[in-house]
């Protein structure tokens, strides 16, 4: 995969095993692609794989095969050939390459990046080379090793848990693909690992490319949302997504070269994207103002958000940190009566991490850890911020979702509950009003828990995380009541609307 100057084009969907098997071909036959992202992988289905390995069934998620069955003449040619003709492929069935692509790249066909190798990679990936050999097609696969350490729980803090696993970054992926992988098979890596690989491999980032890389990490926090961008379905973190892959809102992203994104759809989807949509899928699942990933620290603060057209959102802004020391290890198990799966994370030095890619040439190459790390900085930030006029008028009693919206997520062993609103001025009202004492009084299952604030004027809202005394389980559903609760809000505030 050479570099490029132009934006890489990349799609998000999940299939699942109740899904047709020809979906991921439907997804991509319709669409213009450089790469998609088949994310697969819930805490949920690890838990199965997990279950289905002690059985004696595959670790890796099945379904990816029956998926791309369907597709092998979309995917790229580079290294694939089909009855020794060699070369590239154009026509109709040529996603991503023919005419509409800028002459600074020889490749045509769709790159798969996918993290349904979950805890067996490899073997996923000679199942798809022994499936396109079936069809008389050379498909370069490549993998990341899954990073399991379900043994070494105990060592590494974990507790009893049924399935562990280190969290991988992205250069692993970008490490594949510019080697001139078309499939790239990876375990649970990081949320966000899928698009910025793929993307810092098609502009040639390396791990100094702090604020393109946490650009990156932006866009793929909101892509791994799913439906979630396009507001077809309220999917919160690891949420299994079941909303037909072709019609049912899944995402794309143009990916420029400096991290700056325009996040758009599927043409054939439901839903819209809107800053409204994307503003609520970046802020699920975060903590404080910064965003650690593997290989950057996003200032979720410098983020910002337009709306460039119909169902075109501009990101821009991100400011990048060296990465942390650490990555995370994270356990998942299910104690009996619980219906989700109980999750427990323990940070592991990066040099310590295992990261392995295995090349479409069979050859195993160690991941360098990034050059530069620091500690991650405390979740405030000095964000320069002005306020509006807040809006006037005789106070009226109405629910908060009347004038703004709330998103909850997993944060660790906490929940992150941010509160946004659409306008600069409602912002100036909503940052003035949302105290930590003030959550407390509309959601009274915070009593006894630790409850953390950071505004974001960016992104026109206010972040709040809340985490339990150690080994203490949040509620369930915490803050799902919020929305409907009701205050006093300045007349003026509820002529705003989304």
């Amino acid at each position: 995969m050479t570099t490029s100057t132009r934006p890489l084009r990349i799609g998000n969907i999940s299939a699942s095993r109740a899904d047709r098997a020809t979906a991921t071909a439907e997804f991509l036959a319709a669409s213009t692609l450089d790469v998609v992202a088949l994310d697969m992988l819930s805490d949920e289905a690890m838990l199965d794989l997990a279950a289905q390995r002690a059985d004696g069934g595959p670790g890796y998620e099945r379904t990816a095969v029956v998926q791309l069955r369907e597709c092998l003449d979309l995917l790229g040619a580079v290294g694939g050939t089909r009855g020794g003709a060699g070369g590239n492929r154009g026509g109709a069935g040529n996603v991503g390459g023919g005419p509409g692509k800028s002459g600074d790249d020889d490749n045509t066909g769709v790159r798969v990046v996918t993290n349904a190798g979950a805890l067996d990679p490899e073997g996923l990936a000679h199942e798809l080379r022994a499936l396109a050999r079936e069809s008389g097609i050379d498909l370069p696969v490549a993998c990341v090793v899954s990073g399991e350490v379900t043994d070494r729980a105990s060592e590494l803090g974990l507790g009893e848990v049924d399935v562990a696993t280190v969290r991988h970054g992205a250069f692993g992926i970008a490490r594949a693909l510019a080697d001139g992988a078309v499939v790239v098979v990876t375990g649970r890596v990081s949320r966000e690992a899928l698009v910025t690989g793929a993307a810092a491999a098609h502009h040639g980032w390396t791990h100094s490319a702090l604020d393109a890389l946490a650009g990156s990490v932006a866009v793929g926090h909101v892509l791994s949302g799913g439906p979630g961008a396009t507001g077809v379905v309220d999917s919160s973190t690891d949420v299994t997504r079941t909303t037909d892959p072709v019609t049912g809102g899944y995402p794309i992203a143009e990916i420029s070269g400096d991290g700056s994104a325009v996040i758009t759809r599927h043409p054939s989807a439901f839903g819209s994207v809107t800053v409204g949509t994307v503003t609520d899928q970046l802020l699920d699942g975060v903590a404080g103002a910064r965003y650690a990933a593997p290989d950057v620290v996003l200032r979720l603060d410098s983020v910002r958000l337009a709306q460039e057209g119909t169902d075109r959102v501009r990101l821009s802004g991100a400011r990048g940190e060296p990465a942390p020391p650490v990555v995370a290890v994270v356990g998942m198990g299910r104690a009996e009566g619980e219906l989700r799966p109980r999750r427990v994370a323990r940070p592991l030095p990066q040099g310590e991490a295992g990261h392995v890619v295995v090349l479409p040439g069979g050859a195993r190459e160690n991941v360098p850890v990034p050059g530069e790390t620091a500690p991650i900085g405390p979740g405030e930030l000095p964000t320069p911020w002005t306020p509006s006029a807040v809006p006037g008028g005789a106070g009226v009693s109405t629910q908060l979702g009347s004038v703004a919206s709330v998103r909850r997520g997993v944060v660790g062993r906490g929940v992150n509950i941010a509160v946004w609103t659409w306008d600069d001025s409602a912002f100036a009202w909503l940052a003035g009003e949302f105290t930590s004492e003030r959550l407390r009084e509309l959601v009274g299952a915070l009593d006894g828990m630790e409850v953390r604030r950071y505004p974001l004027p960016n992104l026109r809202a206010v972040n709040f995380v809340a985490r339990p005394p150690r080994g203490v389980a949040p509620v369930a559903g915490l803050g799902a009541e919020l929305a409907s609760a009701r205050l006093e809000v300045p007349g003026e505030l509820l002529e705003y609307g989304p």
